[in-house]
């Protein structure tokens, strides 16, 4: 066990190895820009290619070595929401992306962390775990985004558009699962 780690195992701290990991995705994004405005095509792919594998990394060294953390259910999808959003801005500028699909992927995100904060700083301190719905979905928009990274047509249209189906899939599963909460929260 480590001086970071209760008897639980669960982490202590802000500096676990999951957390590590979600902040290196956040880091890679200025990289990846570069990658795109340098026209660095094998360190463009090499780094989407690591940043969205630490997405399954940080999720799976927090759930077998037990070092979840509350700053983990934060960081998790703050970087996941970072990364795509940069990323479709990105591909927006320098491959073709959609504006409107962009637009569409950024307005969910900051909708679920608008949600989040506001659930976040009411009594009870919520904090929502990433679901399999959402895990799912950032696994589909991922797919599409890297698809349209290595400017592999017409795959990623056909992906983008199965990806904004679990966008519009999780949009409503948010929105009525965030209903729910406001609802049990009031009559508590």
């Amino acid at each position: 066990m480590s001086p970071n780690t209760g008897r639980s195992g669960r982490a202590r701290g802000f500096w676990s190895p999951p957390n590590i990991l979600s902040l290196s995705r956040i880091a890679a994004v200025p990289f990846i820009y570069w990658g795109f405005a340098g026209d660095a095509q094998l360190a463009l792919y090499a780094l989407i290619g690591c940043a969205f594998l630490t997405d399954a990394a940080d999720g799976f060294l927090a759930r077998r070595f037990r070092w979840e953390s509350k700053w983990g259910l934060v960081l998790d999808p703050l970087a996941d929401k970072i990364l795509v959003g940069s990323l479709s801005v990105f591909l927006v500028l320098y491959r073709d992306f959609p504006l409107w699909a962009a637009a569409l992927i950024i307005a969910r995100d900051l909708s679920i962390l608008g949600a989040g904060a506001y659930l976040y700083f009411r009594p009870g301190n919520v904090v929502l775990p990433a679901d399999r719905i959402g895990k799912l979905t950032t696994l589909a928009m991922g797919s599409a985004l890297i698809l349209y990274a290595v400017d592999w047509q017409p795959y990623g249209a056909w992906a983008l558009w199965a990806a904004l189906c679990c966008v519009a899939g999780s949009g409503i599963h948010y929105v009525l699962g965030f209903a729910r909460l406001i609802r049990e929260r009031s009559y508590t």
